[in-house]
């Protein structure tokens, strides 16, 4: 039974403080898991896709297993949306572990995103636990007028009285209007089912899963942007969606060219990409023909983790549900930021030339401090990203003595873990877990694909390769900003390497992420060498998943690009 929280339950106002930390996909899920659908860290470590069913009516229901029995958890669309879409891209089967890990490492994950919300020490955000998003969740249920006995079935509560430090006293006139005799003529009505929010008679419940739907196959970042203006068009008002300096890149609805440039002109003068989350409204006359004086402008950050993609914004009218439609620009900015970095990576794998950036560090690298600190020289021999934006680094340490190193990594805020694969001497090799806050990880997530790091004499030199259509003057400006070690070098056209048109295919088109990974993960490792250097329950400790789910992955990998390597020579 779950003991009452201590204070009064997060308003959703601080729930959506929650959801905006969230550094990934999966984390923002977890959050959810926890938050909308009132499920237990140990149910969620249980959790497998196949677990979700949708019944006749549309509706998604969870089989949660229980000590006695299993109840059904009942699914909001979007959340339902985002467990499918997240098994799909992660390649997790029916039966396999939605998140594959402990149920103290997800709320660890949760104590994450609370202390990255957290606005000062004496925020209470900061203390919020996987326990303070069951009470939201009954909170806002009980607040929204659901039957308790619902709320108590849906989140597995005892009994009734487990919800009363949820619920607050109800006042005279709520009392009034329920025992009335105008209510009494009701009360055959049948309860409500637990939904998202409130019952939304603005549309906006419609906007989550249509946006969904419109950016399920889109490959482009253009096609993501019209898709999700014809979308919010649709379910919240005529939508527009801005690039990083506010320029108009999509639009639906607003077809009026004096329109548009009314648009830009609020966008410019009111500094909308100056605000750090939420939703901004600007009640102001739009003075094209096409708007009436009474129309808002909303707008909400494009966002993936901490980067930003510009802004979308809707207009809407004076009648407008205004925390119906923060919701909803909220949930549609983090969607429409996820599908623009997809489609960014997607692009970086298949083009054949890029723009190379060179990065010196000197200062808040662990690589950079540990060659001067040892006077050695350590190389980059490949670089894994793992899911929580950490990344799985294997280096190449010469002219060091490796016990030193490993002293070293251990006691470094930088590195979350570090292995040696394998000393031969003059040269050995290591695998490091590196920080999601390191310089390096903040240049992966920016969208480079680093091609080289080296460091020595206490100076780390990194070499990454982004797209062509690159602003380089704003991500130089953004990555030397948020880590004041970096200072840019260099900056040349680069080339795809050549290899086997065939399996090169095979690896970008045909490998799920999941697949590529892991493979890539092995190979570095040492996995497939005589001796090996990392055997397969090392490297899946690393990456934070099961042996047997990295086998799984790991053989069908090999299978496509065996048989696209065999059957191209054939």
């Amino acid at each position: 039974m779950d003991d009452p929280s201590a204070g009064a339950p997060l308003t959703t106002a601080e729930y959506e403080r929650l959801v905006d930390a969230a550094d990934s996909y999966r984390t923002e899920l977890l959050v959810a898991l926890c938050g909308r659908v009132g499920l237990r860290p140990g149910e969620i470590a249980r959790l497998r896709p196949g677990d979700l069913t949708r019944t006749s009516s549309d509706h998604d229901f969870l089989a949660v297993p229980g000590d006695d029995d299993t109840r059904d958890a009942y699914v909001p669309p979007a959340v339902a949306a985002d467990v499918r879409k997240y098994a799909g891209a992660a390649d997790i089967a029916d039966d396999e572990p939605l998140f594959d890990v402990t149920p103290r490492r997800l709320q660890m994950l949760i104590a994450e995103v609370a202390e990255r919300a957290a606005d000062g020490d004496d925020d209470r955000l900061a203390d919020v636990s996987t326990r303070d998003l069951r009470a939201h969740f009954a909170a806002r249920l009980l607040g929204a007028g659901v039957d308790p006995r619902i709320v108590r079935e849906a989140g597995g509560w005892s009994s009734l009285a487990s919800l009363e430090p949820y619920a607050d006293p109800p006042t005279r006139a709520e009392v009034a209007a329920a025992l009335s005799d105008e209510a009494a003529a009701g009360s055959d009505a049948s309860p409500t089912e637990p939904d998202r929010e409130r019952p939304d008679r603005s549309g906006f419940a419609e906007a989550a899963t249509a946006l969904g739907a419109a950016l399920e196959d889109v490959a482009t970042r253009p096609a993501v942007e019209e898709r999700a203006c014809e979308a919010l068009a649709a379910t919240c008002g005529p939508a527009v969606i801005c690039d990083e300096r506010g320029e108009i890149r999509a639009s639906t609805g607003v077809d009026d060219p004096d329109a548009r440039a009314a648009i830009a002109d609020v966008l410019d003068e009111t500094a909308l990409l100056d605000v750090e989350g939420g939703v901004r409204f600007v009640e102001r006359d739009l003075t094209a023909e096409a708007w009436r004086a009474d129309r808002t402008l909303a707008s909400s950050a494009i966002r993936a983790g901490d980067r930003v993609h510009g802004l979308l914004c809707v207009v809407v009218g004076p009648s407008t549900s205004t925390s119906g439609l923060r919701r909803a620009l909220v949930d549609a900015g983090r969607r429409v930021g996820w599908a623009v970095a997809a489609t960014e990576r997607k692009e970086r794998l298949l083009s054949d030339t890029g723009v190379e950036l060179v990065f010196e560090v000197d200062a808040g690298s662990f690589f950079a401090s540990a060659s001067r600190a040892l006077d050695c020289r350590l190389e980059l021999d490949g670089l894994v990203p793992m899911a929580d934006q950490s990344l799985l680094c294997f280096v190449a340490a010469r002219e060091v003595s490796v016990d030193a190193l490993l002293d070293r990594a251990a006691a470094s805020n930088g590195i979350a873990d570090v292995r040696l694969i394998c000393d031969a001497g003059e040269r050995a090799q290591l695998e490091f877990v590196v920080r999601s806050d390191a310089p390096i990880a903040e240049i992966v997530r920016r969208g480079g694909a680093v091609e080289s790091v080296t460091a020595a004499d206490g100076v780390a030199r990194v070499a990454a390769v982004f797209p062509t259509q690159t602003d380089v003057r704003t991500l130089v400006e953004d990555v030397t900003a948020a880590h004041p070690g970096v200072s840019f070098r260099a900056k040349r056209e680069a080339v795809r390497r050549e290899s086997p048109d065939d399996v090169h295919r095979t690896v970008e088109h045909e490998l799920t992420d999941k697949q590529r990974v892991t493979l890539r993960a092995a190979y570095f490792a040492g996995y497939f060498e005589w001796p090996r250097g990392s055997t397969a329950e090392e490297l899946a400790g690393s990456m934070g998943v099961s042996a047997p789910t990295l086998h799984n992955h790991l053989r069908k990998a090999q299978q496509k690009v065996f048989t696209a390597l065999f059957d191209s020579s054939s």
